[in-house]
């Protein structure tokens, strides 16, 4: 395979964020017939959160350009579910004065970084479903629509039970029952259920709000956006507690690390 060359992108990370000190880190990134590869990153502070310069090899600056977000964007999926903050890709250089200072951020240390990097390019390599669903929690911090909030949220819940239920003769009915299986799992029965103990109507009503928003049943009205907007902070909660504990307690994320290091002959630094 040719040598590509190399491009640095310049790509801006926008929320309630920041750094102590300028970081840099060599990071994995991907296979070239089964010859890992890395980016070196180098992330700055930034007044509307960080400025990051990644190396991307491409035929040209349009294939880099795109290379890069997708890799730093993954990296972000994974760092939404460790921060809980809304973070977001900008392509362009962002004039501060278009934009209000965010006053209070989440400092993010350079361990935390390395681990997000490390866990969504092992997530790419064995779970992609599940940093999939990653994306659409990241999606559902992110957005300022109530409805399209809602949508994202509940659609990362989905995504992950509708991957790693166990199969029988309930879940084959739809996934209202893998959810409310893929939580039995984790938790036990409802009224052990962090967030909604004893709640057994809360999968059939989320899914039913889902339904409306999703099939344009749902009417945009003041009292709706109200009703849907009292929902979402639970269905946040939920969602990040179901994503963390599925990632924490049921996905061989060890194993897969070892297998990963091991597949590429050392570890970033």
């Amino acid at each position: 395979m040719p040598n590509l060359p190399t491009w640095e992108v310049k790509l801006s990370i926008l929320g309630p964020i920041k750094i102590r000190e300028t970081h840099e880190m060599r990071i994995f990134k991907g296979f070239r017939i089964n010859d890992p590869f890395y980016s070196d990153i180098i992330i700055n502070s930034s007044n509307l959160g960080v400025e990051t310069n990644v190396t991307s090899f491409a035929s040209n600056s349009s294939l880099a350009h795109k290379a890069a977000i997708f890799f730093v964007g993954q990296m972000l999926d994974s760092l939404a579910l460790l921060t809980r903050q809304s973070l977001s890709l900008s392509f362009q250089d962002i004039k501060v004065d278009r934009y209000k200072e965010i006053p209070t951020r989440r400092i993010i240390e350079r361990e935390e970084w390395l681990a997000a990097f490390k866990e969504s390019r092992c997530l790419n390599e064995y779970e992609q479903t599940f940093l999939r669903a990653l994306g659409w929690y990241r999606k559902g911090l992110c957005s300022q629509d109530p409805f399209d909030k809602f949508l994202a949220l509940w659609i990362s819940i989905e995504i992950t039970a509708s991957k790693y239920h166990t199969k029988d003769s309930k879940t084959k009915r739809g996934i209202k029952n893998q959810i409310w299986q893929c939580f039995v799992t984790l938790w036990g029965e409802c009224e052990d259920w962090p967030i909604i103990p004893g709640d057994k109507k809360w999968i059939e009503n989320s899914y039913k709000i889902r339904k409306d928003i999703a099939h344009g049943l749902a009417p945009v009205t003041v009292q709706s956006i109200e009703e849907i907007i009292s929902q979402i902070e639970t269905l946040e909660e939920v969602a990040h507690c179901f994503l963390s504990d599925w990632k924490n307690k049921q996905l061989p994320m060890d194993d897969h690390m070892t297998s990963l290091l091991d597949h590429i002959g050392q570890e970033s630094q």
